[in-house]
């Protein structure tokens, strides 16, 4: 019923003429912050060459490494560049060398990359060593991300990441400056080629499987209505990434009615650009 409720809003929404959104000004001198990680968040390694047919609009090599450019990244990230005042920067555990070099292959439909836009792009060599660590510990146990050489506000960043436990808490709680956007799949091009994979980094479902793959589209919703409560005097943007982050429980893999509506939303977003067909938006739907 959700779903055919659903569909049936696609459809009155996609006739209906949109107006561009408005480019809301800054109001204060201070400036929050956007940070991505990029393994597993914003791409996805593609370790099976055989998933990919080639050539592939979305696959980058980087360094004999091909990866897939996750779906919606561009427009989470164009949606940020409208509000003057939200920094953009990323924040991962690989090479200096290497995030230059993904970054800069990925382009926004103007023509820069994101390597361009990017405030700040912090990486292997900015990692803080958990000297407490076993060696053979895992690698966000070992070595920690710290949020503030972003900013010293804390409160002021939201990073969107797939590991929960990768920044500092040693003096203050980093981690509430994190938006878990849920544990990372293997790269598969469609649900059928999971066929005879299994482990935990393979989707278990259709539904789950899809999410993984249009997540962004979903965090790019998140975004845009926890921007405007910050602007309406409604809390932060922190606060309001948080809250979401606990409604849209992404960790679970599983879709729910707000989420199902986000995605909706940012389909319709697209449809205004001409870039989806509102019916196989709704099969889409049906299936869920």
């Amino acid at each position: 019923m959700k779903s055919l409720l659903l569909c049936l809003f696609l459809f009155v929404s996609c006739s209906t003429a949109w107006q561009s959104p408005v480019r809301e000004p800054a109001t204060t001198s201070e400036f929050m912050h956007l940070v991505l990680d990029i393994d597993w968040t914003i791409v996805t390694e593609i370790k099976d060459p055989r998933q990919i047919v080639k050539p592939h609009p979305r696959v980058i090599e980087v360094l004999g490494i091909q990866y897939f450019i996750n779906e919606g990244l561009e427009e989470l990230i164009i949606e940020a560049l409208k509000y003057p005042d939200v920094k953009i920067s990323f924040f991962s555990g690989g090479k200096r060398a290497r995030n230059s070099e993904l970054l800069s292959k990925i382009k926004l439909k103007d023509g820069r990359s994101l390597k361009d836009i990017a405030t700040n792009i912090l990486s292997l060599e900015e990692l803080v060593k958990n000297e407490l660590a076993p060696e053979n510990s895992p690698f966000a146990t070992r070595f920690k991300k710290d949020l503030t050489l972003i900013s010293k506000d804390l409160w002021q960043i939201t990073m969107l990441d797939d590991t929960p436990n990768f920044v500092l808490d040693t003096f203050e709680k980093q981690s509430d400056s994190v938006f878990f956007i849920g544990t990372a799949f293997e790269y598969f091009d469609s649900f059928e080629k999971t066929e005879g994979h299994s482990g935990e980094y393979v989707p278990k479902s259709y539904e789950a499987w899809l999410l993984n793959r249009k997540k962004l589209f979903i965090l790019k919703e998140a975004f845009v209505e926890s921007y405007r409560e910050s602007k309406r005097g409604e809390g932060t943007l922190l606060e309001g990434m948080k809250k979401r982050e606990r409604l849209l429980d992404l960790k679970s893999h599983t879709w729910n009615a707000y989420s199902r509506k986000l995605y909706a939303n940012a389909m319709l977003s697209l449809e205004k650009y001409k870039k989806v067909n509102c019916g196989e938006m709704a099969l889409e739907l049906i299936r869920l």
